[in-house]
């Protein structure tokens, strides 16, 4: 059934774009003529069931009621002629009622062909029973001179056969008036029906017809700009060779795409020899990075030496200066390594202590924040636990912190807040400095952007933070508060 579906759809959309742009602007009409059909066909169907509906409470329903309303007169009209019969001591009264009894007959039997035969036959029935022995009873009142004493018991079945027929009557009745009401409320709900659908077909037929305009003018607005673009790109030597414009449609705007398709591909060699070169770039870098490690970490070691071999503190303010440049070059070797290597090497995650993290990348920090005139006060909680790569952690805590010492105001304490959310799982890591209002907050996370051009660096620290959030789905925040850049990280407690 799917496979079909596509088909057709696939089907139609090959001869929508087989037409030109004209015939594709009288696809509404021709859809609204085919939904007036089907609405013309819905409205007929319903119309005739109307109809059935008006003819069964014609010829059936309100005949039957009419009846039976008649007979209930004419049952009562025979008990009162056989009442005043035995009163007046007239026998022949009791046989005039033979008309009454005989209308009530015939009316029953012209409506023995109606839906309602098994009522109307109990009813025949009961009252052939109820008026025999009715009649005998009222001969002998008037016989034994209305001695009571001896017929007692017929008297008492004859009024209840009386009670009974009179009920049968009433439900009968009853019935049909509920019926009757069923019909009118069913007309009066298809007629509601009807116009209230009708309305929302003219809507629904306004709402389809534009959005369908819409469509096509989308359709072909977006293909104009998608032209204009492309051919835009390429007088400013922007072009994306990797991608060409759709030409599906044989339509003027398709022969226009088919023929800057073409262009491009003409210039498609010389970019695929311009990605050949940029490969080998990433290399270089990558291999570069690489052959840095050795000679950092020698650095790092003899540095360690050298503080350690020195008998007096003469020279401990060239070696804090050594370590602080060994650090923010060891930070930024961090960063290009995670840059060069987070698309091949998996950094899994684990359950690590963020607390004690904070505190070794802040000690990792100090020797350069000494040499930066700069200070960091800390409030760290304890014992507060994620989920994370703990190298990609680290990049998150060690950007921030480098871009805190390097744009922070001179003499003026970084804080670097770590504590849980009150009354949930999560925990809220924030870094406040003194510094001039970041002016493009949105851009910040942006690789290669720089607020202050001035400061020199490679632009990407923020880049990895923003995309390892994004990993980790690591809710980020920028705000200016009090004179301070506060950046805030919140993450899922274990």
């Amino acid at each position: 059934m799917n496979n079909k579906i596509k088909i057709l759809l696939n089907n139609l959309i090959k001869y929508y774009n087989s037409l030109s742009i004209l015939k594709k602007f009288f696809i509404p009409s021709l859809i609204g003529f085919i939904f007036s059909l089907f609405f013309y066909i819905y409205i007929l169907s319903n119309t005739t069931n109307m109809k059935q509906s008006i003819k069964k409470i014609n010829t059936q329903s309100i005949p039957v009621y009419e009846t039976i309303f008649d007979n209930e007169f004419l049952l009562q009209k025979i008990s009162y002629e056989l009442h005043s019969s035995v009163v007046a001591d007239e026998i022949d009264w009791i046989n005039e009622t033979e008309i009454y009894a005989l209308t009530f007959r015939k009316n029953l039997k012209v409506l023995e062909k109606s839906t309602f035969k098994n009522e109307l036959n109990e009813i025949q029935r009961v009252f052939n029973t109820y008026y025999k022995e009715a009649s005998d009873l009222s001969r002998q009142l008037i016989i034994s001179k209305k001695d009571y004493d001896d017929i007692h018991n017929k008297t008492i079945l004859v009024v209840n056969k009386y009670n009974k027929l009179l009920q049968l009557l009433q439900d009968l009745r009853n019935k049909l008036k509920i019926n009757i009401k069923k019909d009118i409320n069913f007309i009066y709900s298809t007629s509601s029906m009807i116009l209230l659908d009708s309305s929302y077909t003219f809507i629904l037929w306004m709402f389809i017809s534009f959005f369908i305009l819409l469509y096509i003018y989308k359709d072909m607005s977006s293909r104009i700009k998608q032209i204009v673009f492309q051919s835009e790109n390429i007088a400013s030597g922007k072009a994306n060779f990797h991608k060409r414009l759709s030409s599906i449609s044989s339509d003027e705007l398709g022969l226009i795409v088919k023929s800057i398709n073409t262009f491009i591909s003409k210039l498609e060699k010389n970019h695929h020899e311009l990605e050949d070169t940029r490969d080998d770039i990433q290399r270089f870098i990558a291999d570069t990075v690489h052959q840095i490690r050795t000679p950092l970490s020698s650095i790092l070691i003899n540095a360690e030496m050298i503080r350690d071999l020195q008998k007096d503190q003469s020279f401990s303010d060239c070696i804090d200066s050594i370590d602080a440049s060994i650090n923010m070059l060891s930070n930024s070797y961090e960063d290009l390594s995670y840059v060069t290597s987070y698309d091949s090497i998996q950094y899994n995650p684990c359950k690590i202590s963020l607390t004690n993290l904070v505190n070794t990348r802040i000690d990792f920090f100090k020797t350069i924040c000494k040499m930066n005139l700069k200070e960091i006060q800390a409030n760290i909680h304890d014992e507060l636990n994620i989920f994370i790569n703990i190298f990609e952690c680290e990049r998150i805590i060690d950007n921030n912190i480098s871009n805190a010492i390097k744009y922070a105001n001179v003499e003026k304490p970084i804080s670097i807040n770590l504590s849980r959310i009150d009354k949930t799982n999560k925990i809220m890591l924030e870094f406040k400095s003194f510094a001039k209002e970041i002016k493009n907050k949105n851009k910040i996370f942006e690789k290669n952007y720089r607020e202050e051009e001035s400061k020199r660096g490679l632009g990407i620290g923020l880049n990895i933070v923003r995309n390892i959030c994004d990993k980790y789905h690591i809710t980020y925040n920028v705000k200016y508060k009090n004179e301070q850049n506060i950046f805030t990280y919140i993450f899922e407690e274990i």
